[in-house]
């Protein structure tokens, strides 16, 4: 039975997602995956050019091959995860 206080989510630390809810131009937008708060995932923007947003875990999906953001772990490039 899946806990419902901590739910199951199928993103890692600092991988970057699409997230759905957010358009620009007609596209997913893309972010870093920091955490979960309240049943929201926390996105920060690639680079950090901005503020943090919150978005439904049914609005996120991940790359395709999954990849690991910029500056993360004293790497400047995206990388697969």
């Amino acid at each position: 039975m899946p806990d419902a206080q901590n739910p199951f989510f199928p993103f890692q630390l600092h991988e970057v997602v699409q997230d759905f809810s957010h358009l620009e131009d007609g596209r997913p937008r893309e972010g870093v995956f920091v955490e979960v708060m309240l049943g929201n995932a926390i996105l920060r923007p690639l680079g950090a050019t901005g503020p943090e947003w919150r978005a439904a875990p049914a609005f996120l999906r991940p790359l395709t091959p999954r990849e690991t953001a910029p500056g993360t772990c004293g790497k400047p490039r995206r990388r697969p995860l």
